[in-house]
């Protein structure tokens, strides 16, 4: 229940995710020994880039991020909007 309603807190009110949301929720989970929610690439790409970046730098620092790169392509794509992919 607790990480339920931490994750709840970390959105913004109209349910996006941003930067400091991520990174709040990804050290949360760090702290707890969780894993990375399945639904990161997806909260990212909806990012602006220069946050993208900036939360990527955190996770990879963190050690909560180890695969493999991002392209540049993909580092520097512009924020998804809405529901579709």
């Amino acid at each position: 229940m607790l990480v339920l309603s931490t994750a709840l807190a970390a959105a913004s009110v109209d349910g996006t995710w941003t930067r400091d949301a991520i990174i709040r929720d990804a050290r949360e989970r760090l702290l707890n020994g969780e894993t990375l929610p399945p639904d990161l690439d997806e909260r990212l790409m909806r990012l602006p880039p220069v946050d993208r970046i900036e939360v990527l730098i955190f996770l990879r620092r963190s050690g909560m991020m180890n695969g493999p790169g991002w392209t540049s392509e993909r580092l520097l794509a512009p924020a998804r909007t809405g529901e579709s992919r």
